[in-house]
């Protein structure tokens, strides 16, 4: 039994819980230890605050193709579909295999006791499993326990993580010749994908590279450039995107703008990059994280562009997230997180600037955070941002 398992069976005895339940998902796949196997993720997986409804939290609520049962004591059991049997045979685990409609069954087999914590994962499912078999039993939130486990990086994560952000600094470099006169958003998207393909990965959430035209008549509306229009001299160009590699994920933010930027705009990417670097050289364990967004608005606000950094339509400024196994791991960067900087941490740090009628810049960093401070993983050109135009025409 690994040892992650065996950390969750010991806050399972403080829960008084007699067996966990967890379908496929970044929960499975960490307690299993094991980043080789696929599932799909949601870029909906873990948002910033609990769900309203507690009928939706993100995670997928079909039928799952595996099953990983933790007792409090003893060995966990994994029951598998036939199909997903053949890519995902997890060693040293007790494995029942048979077909959807045999999941019941073979759950009865495995399952101990009445008080069960269930992932969130196909949770409404799985309850409806568990109270065909064993009436009158309970449920408790067995994501949250996971969740803590994750929240501090092993030394291997950190170093896949540090991987998969080299690698989407690389991606970066191969984009920066395309963002030309011609080409449109959407040409941009598929490029990412290509990428990933070409090196066989995938991506962690569907990329985004959004354009604004300075001073045309729709730019005082963001994400209203069409998607197949394509791109013009004077245009400002924000990225997001990620790559899925050896079983983590990159969440990555550049800007950049096509020919010659408006002085006040050039200026007002250099204080993005510069409060940025100021924020992550400040960054030490023990700070409470609810309190960057004030640090940056502070630090942006001396140059005059405070006022343009984006909030929620919610006015909550949430400035990014953990990231790890998913892309959206708790706990979020927003001012009413009161959760603290730890060691071991990777934080995806994401201020936006959205001036309308003028640009939408973006820059996201991945930052680990150590027992003194914090460093960057991703380190693309923070000076690049004008692009020549090929020619030599200027806007």
């Amino acid at each position: 039994m690994n040892r992650r398992i065996y950390f969750l069976q010991n806050k399972m005895k403080e829960l008084k819980a007699d067996c966990a339940f967890y379908a496929t998902s970044a929960a499975m796949q960490y307690l299993l230890d094991d980043p080789t196997y696929f599932w799909q993720r949601t870029i909906q997986t873990g948002s910033p605050f609990p769900p309203k409804q507690e009928s939706f939290s993100g995670h997928f609520q079909n039928m799952p193709d595996a099953i990983l049962v933790i007792p409090a004591s003893g060995d966990p059991t994994i029951i598998l579909t036939a199909e997903r049997a053949k890519t995902m045979r997890p060693a040293h685990i007790k494995q029942l295999v048979g077909s959807f409609y045999e999941l019941g069954e073979l759950l009865g087999d495995a399952l101990c006791g009445t008080h069960f914590l269930l992932g969130e994962s196909c949770r409404w499912y799985l309850k409806e499993l568990l109270l065909e078999q064993v009436s009158g039993c309970t449920f408790a939130d067995g994501e949250t326990p996971v969740e803590e486990m994750r929240k501090i990086k092993e030394p291997k994560e950190v170093e896949a993580l540090r991987e998969a952000a080299a690698f989407t600094d690389e991606a970066m470099k191969k984009l920066v010749p395309l963002m030309q006169p011609g080409i449109t958003q959407r040409d941009l998207q598929h490029a990412i994908g290509d990428i990933a393909r070409e090196n066989g990965l995938d991506l962690s959430f569907p990329p985004a590279a959004i354009f604004v035209h300075t001073d045309a008549p729709n730019a005082d509306q963001l994400f209203s450039y069409p998607l197949d229009e394509p791109l013009k001299p004077g245009s400002s160009i924000g990225f997001d995107f990620g790559f899925l590699k050896n079983g983590y994920v990159s969440d990555y933010g550049r800007s950049f703008y096509c020919g010659e930027a408006p002085d006040e705009i050039k200026r007002g990417y250099e204080a993005l990059q510069r409060a940025q670097v100021q924020l992550i050289e400040s960054i030490r364990p023990g700070m409470r994280i609810g309190d960057c967004f004030r640090f940056l608005y502070n630090a942006m606000d001396v140059t005059g562009y405070g006022s343009y950094l984006r909030r929620s339509p919610e006015d909550i400024a949430i400035m990014g997230h953990q990231i790890g196994i998913d892309t959206h791991e708790r706990p979020w960067i927003h001012d009413e997180q009161n959760a603290v900087f730890e060691p071991g941490m990777v934080m995806c740090i994401e201020p936006k600037l959205w001036w309308p009628g003028k640009c939408y810049l973006r820059c996201e960093d991945m930052v680990h955070i150590t027992e003194n401070g914090a460093e960057f993983l991703t380190n693309f050109d923070r000076s690049l941002f004008a692009l020549p135009i090929q020619g030599g025409i200027s806007c």
